[in-house]
């Protein structure tokens, strides 16, 4: 009798380990951000939604996945604490006014694209002085050098809420230019052959990015329960991007 209360013991830690101990709602506004993450149905796929598993498996955190329009929306969401978590964010002081910041799990680059017909310019300042069109994805942060031009020509630059929009504005002319990351372009690429690099232009930015955190909702010793499983995962998470 003795044997087999032990044995029950033994087998309920092991499920409560296994268990959640709680689930995070993680917030997104992408439908179609290849091959980061694709909305087909209710579910997400994606590369991030692989990075993300591989992160969280055998931690004590369950993810839930939540839409919503815009980046613009995800971050009040995070700051309200009606979500708990959204991923591929860029550290700014700003935002680290509401939000915890994970280590980085990967790298961004952010790179200057066009449809065939603009030019190769050297530089952002170049692109606005000739009255170009520049698309860029809603909320996302691009570098301090970005963030001071783009409050001087506001009136080029388009704020799109998906990746799928901006590259399909790109591929009709109806904007000249994108800055989108490297990985997600190479997709469109593939799929709009109007779409091609500028390489005369330097990268708009590079910089990990990192798993942002509502304040309201997560602690930092949740957060340092999260660093520990990016760590431990780093070689799979590699794996995930070795192909791009």
């Amino acid at each position: 009798m003795k044997t087999l209360l032990m044995a029950f013991i033994f087998l309920f830690t092991q499920c409560n380990a296994l268990a959640c101990t709680k689930t995070l709602i993680m917030g997104t506004n992408e439908t179609n951000w290849a091959p980061y993450l694709i909305k087909q149905g209710d579910e997400f796929v994606g590369t991030e939604v692989d990075t993300v598993n591989a992160i969280f498996k055998d931690s004590p955190f369950c993810i839930e996945w939540v839409y919503f329009p815009s980046f613009s929306r995800v971050q009040q969401e995070l700051k309200t604490g009606h979500i708990d978590i959204t991923y591929a964010a860029s550290f700014t002081k700003k935002r680290a006014e509401y939000a915890h910041f994970t280590t980085a799990y990967r790298e961004e680059i952010m790179l200057l694209y066009k449809h065939e017909g603009a030019k190769d310019v050297t530089s952002l300042e170049s692109l606005f002085d000739s009255d170009y069109s520049l698309a860029v994805n809603r909320g996302s942060f691009f570098g301090a050098e970005f963030e001071k031009v783009k409050k001087q020509y506001a009136n080029q630059v388009v704020l799109t809420a998906d990746a799928n929009k901006r590259f399909g504005l790109l591929n009709k002319k109806r904007v000249d230019y994108v800055i989108d990351d490297s990985i997600v372009a190479q997709y469109f690429a593939k799929h709009y052959n109007t779409v091609m690099p500028v390489k005369s232009t330097p990268p708009i930015n590079i910089n990990g990015v990192h798993f942002m955190m509502s304040k309201q909702s997560t602690t930092l010793a949740e957060v340092a329960v999260i660093n520990s499983f990016i760590k431990k995962n780093k070689a799979a998470i590699e794996q995930i991007y070795s192909i791009y």
